[in-house]
């Protein structure tokens, strides 16, 4: 079991004794090893780091620093070299610091598209102890608003797009504005700035980031929940640190495992260490955050993409030689009907990291045969806990299509009934994280923060089972369970089956109101085009593939694709929020 029963009070608490880790972890992990582990205190706890990494964004930075010539950023014709970035960065902070008075511990939004600037403003705003607020750029006017003002920004800076939506609702807003680009609404003399001004580099003035204690925050990342107003996770420099120490070591891990499956060595720039990172999602996420603080740590070149289409993915990897792609199974799907997935193009992707939602096995047999020498790995993480909580990879991911993963190393990971006990092998619980990545609080908000944090425990929220050996699978969230007729249904379980299910595209089911059962199960399905809709054909699969009380009472088929959050998943909030007012 992966966890002993205790006695508090009246309840059972499950008590952590350990998780079972990747195999493969062993030849990395361990005294004089790469990725040795030292226990460190943090607020209080005791935590698991890698020995001799950095324990705050400043140790990060200074490893990059220690690469002028690279390129840092390339976004179209714009290139910009480690020592440039860092000089933009360094005029930016000095500009923050004594001619806007933001000190350490103050909040500053960001508010832009995924550009360079996004990245030397966040640089700047951590270096002198501020905490960079990553404002939802895709949002309305009332959502960015309500971001800058809950973590009570000392200014902002935004580009001159968000600057035109905020400012039909907000003219002369309080707090001063550092704009990129062209303003229509004019800067104010002596409030507001220019930020290709503030961010010349300037002789003398280098880039100097305060050591900040591995407490103390460093960013604010807003949850996307799909119920009430985005959360504001404020994330602390040792967390953002050793996340990024946790990504290098299991990409050490795909490269070993990459090579004992496929009995080819990799070429140096072929392993992890030395990819580029490719910008496809939104910054504002930690998908986007993550890639640019390794890139950064490693002296690799981040390249900014625009949206994603599956011909941006192409181009990246006939001509950036992108061997490595992050991706949605969404994306996946549309890559592999394009024409341009040639087998000699497919097979120059060694790596496909999927972090979003489970394989189907139609996903998998098609993988298996049109890339049989790319490895597939899967992650698990929330921002709440900076992104790592578990990871699988290689075969054994292909034969736990479903699985997020181990623990990750120095994460501890538990399942818990809701009076606190441990489930049994199989049985779905909450799954409950403690690590030195874990967030600090939700900003302005004590209440959640003490729903979701609890003696060094982070509550996930998901439920999740585990096997035997300690391969942990997601079963869904916990506000998405159905209760039907007194039988707990989880949606993502039906949702799985049914997207496995030949012609269908996608699907997402929810419970909607029944005076006999409660709740009755109903699935939206959307069909590949030129395919038949046939809701009683849905309903037939699911009587193969689930029991009979998780077969959908009523299918819905839809023409438009789902709706989807800036990170590529089905928003499910906003697909129940518009069904609710329709």
């Amino acid at each position: 079991m992966m966890a002993a029963t205790i006695e508090n009070g009246n309840r059972g608490v499950a008590a952590w004794r350990g998780n079972v880790r990747d195999p493969l972890c062993e030849r990395l992990i361990g005294p004089g090893k790469a990725y040795e582990i030292e226990t460190v205190d943090v607020g209080g706890r005791e935590c698991e780091v890698f020995k001799g990494a950095p324990r705050n964004l400043a140790g990060l930075y200074r490893r990059g620093m220690a690469f002028p010539d690279r390129l840092m950023v390339v976004q179209g014709d714009l290139k910009i070299t480690y020592s440039g970035g860092f000089a933009r960065a360094a005029a930016l902070a000095r500009a923050l610091r004594d001619r806007f008075g933001v000190a350490r511990g103050d909040s500053v939004a960001v508010a832009t598209s995924n550009r360079a600037e996004w990245i030397i403003a966040t640089l700047a705003i951590t270096a002198i102890g501020a905490r960079a607020a990553l404002v939802n750029s895709r949002g309305v006017a009332e959502e960015m608003l309500r971001a800058i003002e809950n973590v009570e920004s000392k200014i902002v800076i935004l580009d001159a797009e968000r600057d035109e939506v905020i400012s039909v609702e907000r003219p002369d807003p309080q707090w001063p504005r550092i704009v990129i680009g062209s303003p229509q609404n004019p800067l104010r003399p002596g409030k507001d700035a220019d930020f290709a001004e503030l961010s010349a580099p300037q002789a003398g003035v280098t880039f100097e980031p305060l050591d900040m204690d591995p407490t103390e925050g460093a960013i604010i990342l807003f949850t996307s929940g799909t119920t009430g107003f985005p959360k504001g996770a404020l994330l602390s420099h040792g967390a953002l640190a050793h996340s990024v120490s946790v990504a290098t070591m299991m990409g050490a891990l795909q490269d070993l495992r990459y090579e004992e499956e496929s009995g080819e060595t990799l070429p140096a720039e072929s392993r992890s260490m030395a990819t580029p990172a490719v910008i496809l999602g939104p910054m504002f996420h930690l998908s986007g955050i993550m890639p640019i603080l390794r890139a950064l740590s490693v002296g690799t070149t981040i390249h900014i993409l625009g949206k994603w289409n599956v011909d941006v993915a192409f181009d990246m990897i006939e001509n950036v030689g992108m061997t490595r792609l992050s991706f949605v199974p969404a994306m996946l799907f549309d890559m592999f009907r394009s024409e341009r997935a040639t087998p000699e193009l497919l097979r120059k992707v060694r790596y496909m990291v999927n972090g979003a939602a489970p394989l189907n096995l139609q996903l998998v047999d098609e993988i298996r045969k049109r890339m049989p020498n790319c490895q597939l790995s899967n992650g698990y993480g929330q921002t709440e806990g900076t992104a790592w909580t578990c990871g699988i990879s290689g075969n054994i991911y292909l034969q736990h299509p479903a699985a997020c993963g181990f623990a990750a190393p120095t994460v501890k990971v538990q399942l818990r009934r809701d009076d606190g006990s441990e489930p049994e092998i199989g049985e779905p619980g909450e799954l409950w994280v403690s690590s030195a990545m874990v967030m600090n609080e939700y900003v302005g908000d004590p209440e959640a923060t003490a729903e979701a944090l609890q003696d060094g425990w982070l509550a996930s929220g998901d439920i999740a089972t585990v096997n035997e050996q300690g391969i942990f699978t997601i079963v869904d969230r916990k506000k998405n369970m159905v209760i039907s007729g007194g039988e707990n249904i989880y949606c993502a379980e039906v949702e799985r089956v049914v997207g496995a299910m030949p012609g269908v595209r996608e699907c997402i089911a929810y419970g909607e109101p029944d005076e006999r059962l409660g709740e009755r199960l109903t699935v939206t399905v959307v069909f590949d085009a030129g395919q038949d809709a046939d809701e009683d054909a849905v309903k037939a699969y699911c009587r193969e593939h689930l029991a009979i009380y998780k077969v959908p009472r009523e299918v819905r088929v839809r023409a438009d694709l789902l709706p989807r959050t800036a990170s590529g998943k089905i928003d499910r909030g906003t697909f129940l929020r518009t069904k609710a007012a329709a």
